[in-house]
């Protein structure tokens, strides 16, 4: 904010003597010519190797620091003809308080400066959902754009998957189908939403358990932020928090789910082509799996996403790793959810399906009326031997049987 004053005094070139600009100069004519006339104090001789080089597509990024300085808040603010009052009540309490940066200023009037997904999303969401959504946006501008990419990975590999097992009988049980395919995004949605960073100021509860599990970073690889500070027994704990809020979230959603399934499978005349857990199974399931694996391969995932934007300094190459990782993930966790329900192709519904086929094959009367084949073989064939001479077929050359005859017996009628 201080701007220091220089004195300084133009330097006079008095050697050389090697160029005569005129008989009435006594201090000669510049430097000789030895350098096409130019002057090293002012002009640099650049080298052609460094230009341009600066690390490439993969260089790695230079860290400037987050400033929290009401000064250059405040010249965002300015810089966007905007002042405090127009900002929301949550973002006023924490720039007042002094915890809000340049940076997320800036993140923050980008999205509500014109109209985008982003600022329709957070507009209709209730105000508990919209703060919570503009705080992991503030945190990690790619937030939608990986949600998103999420939903339709797994949408994808889902419908992919009931599409191969259940084969013809998608017809018949595309309500099972269109169950499980909602029940697995919907899983997905809530551990990319409760694992993704965000960013959160001047929420106070009642009890003292709420502050404490406020103060949690949502994933063990998040980064500290004033009144946020992280330490290791706090990672430690939110691993545990969140394994247990997704088993919980596993179980009531694997106990829908369950119902749902088995109330519809009943319903069906014929036998379900894939298995069907019951509703013990499948919510216990739903909640070891979420608890356990996917809160432990999204934890990871995180942690590699912040390595990556952090050692990249270009945002693309960074996206790119991430959306690779991601896409592997879904089709691992998709895999792996099958193995944890124990849901798979039913043998018996496949072993009806075959003998319905066999036993509706056409009758042998029907094969008949049917035209026979334009493709007929000649009855004198002639096949070819090893050595290359004729032989006649010996079913062709032996006569015919002769036919029998029956044999009449007459009997003499004695006269009376």
């Amino acid at each position: 904010m201080t701007q220091k004053k220089v004195e300084s005094t133009p330097e006079i070139a008095t050697g050389g003597g090697g160029g005569d600009i005129g008989k009435s100069v006594n201090f000669g004519g510049g430097d000789g010519g030895d350098d096409d006339g130019d002057d090293d104090d002012y002009f640099d001789e650049f080298d052609d190797d460094d230009d341009g080089d600066e690390g490439g597509l993969f260089r790695r990024r230079m860290f400037l620091a987050e400033l929290f300085d009401r000064k250059f808040v405040d010249a965002v603010l300015n810089e966007w003809q905007k002042t405090m009052l127009d900002l929301p009540a949550g973002l006023r309490q924490a720039y007042e308080m002094g915890l809000v940066s340049s940076a997320q200023m800036v993140k923050f009037l980008a999205i509500n400066a014109r109209p985008t997904t982003t600022r329709f999303i957070s507009r209709a969401l209730p105000q508990g959902l919209s703060r919570a959504f503009v705080g992991r946006m503030l945190a990690d501008p790619s937030f939608l754009y990986r949600l998103l990419l999420e939903q339709a990975a797994t949408v994808g590999c889902s419908v992919w998957w009931e599409v191969k097992t259940r084969k013809e009988r998608i017809k018949e049980e595309w309500d099972l189908a269109l169950i499980n395919v909602l029940t697995v995004s919907a899983c997905n949605a809530a551990a990319v939403w409760l694992l993704a960073p965000c960013r959160s100021y001047g929420n106070t509860f009642r009890f003292d358990l709420q502050n404490t599990l406020q103060k949690l970073p949502n994933n063990v690889f998040e980064m500290s932020y004033p009144l946020r500070e992280f330490d290791l027994q706090k990672r430690i704990h939110s691993l545990f928090y969140k394994a247990a809020e997704l088993s919980i979230l596993g179980v009531a959603t694997g106990t829908l789910q369950g119902s749902l399934s088995n109330f519809l499978a009943g319903k069906k005349k014929n036998r379900v082509s894939v298995t069907v857990p019951s509703i013990t199974t499948n919510a216990l399931g739903y909640g070891a799996f979420l608890g356990l694996y996917a809160n432990l391969r999204y934890q990871l995932l995180c942690g590699f996403e912040r390595a990556m934007s952090n050692h990249f300094d270009v945002i693309g190459v960074a996206l790119f790793f991430g959306t690779a990782v991601r896409i592997m993930n879904v089709q691992l966790g998709e895999r792996s959810r099958q193995v944890w329900l124990g849901v798979e192709a039913d043998p018996l519904a496949q072993s009806d399906d075959l003998l319905a086929k066999a036993y509706n094959r056409p009758s042998e009367e029907a094969a008949a009326a049917k035209p026979a084949s334009r493709w007929f073989i000649s009855k004198d064939a002639i096949v070819s031997g090893l050595l290359g001479m004729k032989q006649h077929d010996s079913a062709s050359d032996s006569p015919p049987p002769k036919a029998r005859r029956k044999r009449i017996v007459r009997k003499k009628v004695a006269a009376s």
